[in-house]
């Protein structure tokens, strides 16, 4: 955390989140001048205090570090109702959900950009260049033994390798995290000796590493690290923690209705207002439409509709050798399908391991390039785990289909200390789930070339999830069909923007949505300026 915390009295912004999205926008808005106030439900963890590399006690749902909850943790979580997703994944805290992630930054596919949004592909590019140029990203230059077969694979199943960051076409390529450079070996292994990612598997539970490294030069960039502290570098950004926003202020003009302030409670329950001249929200595809309709602002359509998501599958093998699954970042390596999706290996630890080979319907043998398919449980799930020094992982992050009948709303029966809980509904349609099953083969083909033993292979035939979730506020042209404009400002209320993964029109094509939610912050906060500050 920084030293010297900043106190911003009369802000001219309020951004309302500080993840992968909200973190950029603040950066960039207060680097241009601005007074800028960031809500964030949780903490600024110390990663050299607070995260100790245990799986449950980092993720777990219920009481966990990064679990979606107050920060005392010996109170329950916010309640979210889920109808047709099996777990939505999310962290609060400053850093958001890219605590928890593999940071995997690729962009989005080109085509599914031009053929759905309402900007170009190409006027994204250089916001991605300035993304990827602030975190870093970057391709490792050494790949540990899951991420070699999985190559392996690849060749092995005739996919060409694909080089540059626009993929139009099938193809491996390695995969661009946003993590610094793999360390060279160094006694002690600690920081300034040790500089860098040290290949430690810990990506998903919290990086805490080199050991001794200040906040900045912790390897894995989630915005924690990387830019809020660049934010609050300013001077100008002030990073308020434990606050809950429940509600956008607006105010009716003769110019129509706009935004102005943002009610919250504080750390200690305290509910207080505080004024600005713009908004941004940048919640995430769940908070950000829940706040919209806390508010009550206007009862758009499209508000709130048109969730997707990635709908993760998990396709695993043994191999008659070690393979050590989860050495090394999450994943090196990946497969790109544009318009089916991706497959990429998964550094999974063992609960995860566990968890993925569980997480489905009871086990079938055969119907597809897989010995069994579902969750496994009992002697099964037990024989698996014997074998998980053997095993590898891949999954499979399917494109879908933006359907109406998906989306977010408020519960009238549950609710938390701040507003009424929200309700998630999902249902894929015919088109996903056959997309789903061109892919999850692909992925066994894939493990199946790289060496994996057949009659080992197995399908779990996994859930719907929400650890990637887009949509719910999307921006277009048409405000019978969209919430936001092209520059992500609400179509009816003045003043307010949104900055996250919930202004995505579609869901990319199947590609990881981080750093084009970045990208996508950095370009809002340019439109900010220009039409109420330049």
């Amino acid at each position: 955390m920084p030293s010297r915390p900043v106190a911003i009295n009369l802000p001219d912004v309020i951004v309302v989140g500080c993840g992968a999205g909200g973190a950029v926008v603040a950066k960039e808005l207060a680097e241009a001048g601005l007074g800028v106030v960031v809500l964030e439900a949780g903490l600024w963890h110390d990663p050299a205090i607070d995260f100790n590399g245990l799986e449950w006690d980092m993720t777990n749902g219920i009481d966990s570090v990064f679990r979606w909850g107050p920060s005392d943790r010996t109170k329950p979580p916010w309640p979210r109702i889920r109808e047709g997703l099996a777990s939505i994944p999310h962290a609060a805290g400053v850093g958001g959900t890219t605590l928890l992630s593999g940071c995997n930054s690729p962009r989005a596919y080109p085509e599914a950009v031009n053929r759905e949004w309402p900007i170009p592909y190409a006027e994204l590019v250089p916001y991605y260049r300035r993304v990827e140029a602030a975190l870093p990203v970057a391709v490792a230059d050494v790949v540990t033994r899951k991420d070699e077969l999985f190559i392996r694979g690849c060749e092995g199943s005739s996919l060409p390798f694909v080089a540059g960051p626009d993929v139009v076409g099938a193809g491996w390529r390695m995969q661009p995290n946003a993590i610094l450079p793999v360390a060279r070996v160094a006694e002690p292994l600690q920081y300034p000796a040790t500089d860098g990612c040290t290949q430690c598997g810990e990506c998903r539970v919290g990086c805490r590493h080199p050991a001794g490294a200040p906040l900045e030069r912790t390897a894995k960039r989630s915005t924690n690290a990387s830019y809020a502290p660049l934010a609050t570098a300013t001077g100008r950004c002030e990073i308020r923690t434990g606050c809950f926003s429940t509600s956008v202020i607006t105010e009716q003009t003769r110019d129509g209705l706009r935004a102005r302030g943002v009610r919250y409670r504080d750390g200690r329950g305290h509910v207080l207002e505080q004024d600005c001249r713009v908004v941004v929200l940048a919640g995430g595809a769940i908070e950000s439409p829940r706040l919209w309709f806390a508010s009550g602002l206007p009862a758009v359509p499209a508000a709130g509709r048109y969730l997707t998501t990635h709908w993760f599958e998990y396709v695993s093998g043994e191999f008659d050798r070690p393979v050590d699954i989860s050495a090394g970042q999450t994943s090196m390596v990946r497969a790109e399908f544009p318009g089916l999706g991706h497959v990429e290996t998964a550094g999974l630890r063992p609960l995860d391991f566990a968890l993925s080979s569980f997480a489905g319907r009871s086990g079938v043998r055969g119907g597809g390039p897989w010995a069994s398919r579902g969750g496994l449980i009992g002697n099964a799930l037990k024989r698996k785990m014997d074998a998980y020094e053997r095993s590898m992982t891949l999954v499979a992050g399917v494109d879908d289909d933006a359907l109406a009948h998906n989306g977010v709303g408020l519960s009238s029966e549950t609710s938390d200390e701040n507003n009424p809980a929200p309700i998630i509904r999902y249902r894929p349609n015919a088109a996903t789930e056959a997309r789903r099953e061109v892919l999850v083969r692909k992925a066994a083909e894939i493990l199946l070339a790289a060496g994996a033993r057949p009659e080992t292979v197995h399908r779990a035939d996994a859930l719907p999830s929400g650890a990637h979730v887009h949509g719910t506020l999307r921006m277009g042209s048409d405000p019978g069909s969209s919430v936001l404009d092209d520059a992500c400002e609400a179509h009816l209320v003045k003043r307010l923007f949104a900055a996250d993964t919930s202004v995505f029109p579609n869901s990319l094509g199947g590609a990881n949505p981080q750093l084009t939610a970045q990208a996508l912050a950095s370009r809002t906060a340019e439109k900010v300026v220009e039409r109420y500050f330049g």
